[in-house]
């Protein structure tokens, strides 16, 4: 099972920062909207925009109702996705700020029914799908800051890839079974105890791992997300399992 822990968060002003930035780049190297994403097979750029509006939107509307609204949400008007996404970044921000983090409204976290774990969610989301655009124009891929990294790492362990997602039903195609430690430069680890159901995530180092991830935290998240390659990563044990566990991360950011 994953840490349900706030305290490892960032500032809840730093995360409206980084929506805010993630965007504004977004849009500044969104020049070609026909251009294809690398990462969002069959995506284009204008795919891209018009998706991360509706993911805004749709928070927006799960924080207003305290429920989750279906998807994809409709009633968007997708004629100029540039607009398009700058008014949804501009009504999420809104919609954050005046309800606070610690508003108690519905998210698909059973072990987080916070405004706060949007805060988080939205702003690695926007990191993410810049990362995205940068790619699909081949413009130059901005490097995470180290806290916002960390933070994306730390959400991805912990958040969508600790817990009991796999079960018989819904059978994992990457079934490792393995002790593996991903550790970012500056010393923060976490460990993975991972079967075919089941990831138990701790943070720090617990047992004997059978593979050990090393590397700085913008190349980590990153290759986590698949956006980024193991090249510049230290392996260390079963290097066989990499790819692997590249596709059990796919399933778990699908």
């Amino acid at each position: 099972m994953a840490p349900t822990d706030v305290e490892n968060r960032l500032p809840w002003d730093l995360y409206l920062a980084v929506i805010r930035t993630e965007v504004d780049r977004m849009l500044e190297v969104a020049d070609d909207l026909d251009a294809a994403v690398p990462s969002c097979p069959g995506w284009t750029v204008r795919d891209l925009l018009e998706h991360v509006a509706r993911v805004f939107r749709h928070k927006v509307e799960s924080m207003r109702t305290a429920s989750e609204p279906p998807w994809p949400i409709s009633g968007l008007d997708t004629t100029d996705v540039r607009r398009l996404l700058t008014e949804e970044a501009a009504t999420l921000l809104a919609e954050l700020q005046q309800r606070g983090p610690r508003q108690v409204r519905y998210t698909w976290n059973p072990d987080d029914q916070s405004n706060g774990f949007w805060f988080r969610r939205m702003a690695l989301e926007a990191t993410m799908h810049r990362v995205d655009a940068e790619q699909a124009v081949d413009a130059p891929v901005t490097r995470v800051e180290d806290e916002v990294a960390l933070d994306g790492i730390d959400e991805f362990l912990t958040v969508l890839v600790g817990g009991p997602w796999w079960d018989e039903e819904d059978e994992t195609a990457y079934p490792v079974d393995a002790v593996v430690r991903v550790r970012a430069t500056g010393g923060r680890e976490w460990t993975l105890d991972m079967s075919r159901t089941e990831v138990r995530v701790t943070r720090g180092e617990e047992g004997v791992a059978e593979l050990t991830l090393d590397g700085d935290p913008h190349d980590l998240y990153l290759w986590l997300w698949g956006r980024g390659p193991a090249t510049g990563l230290v392996l260390d044990g079963r290097k066989e399992l990499v790819e692997e566990l590249a596709g059990r991360f796919a399933e778990a950011g699908a």
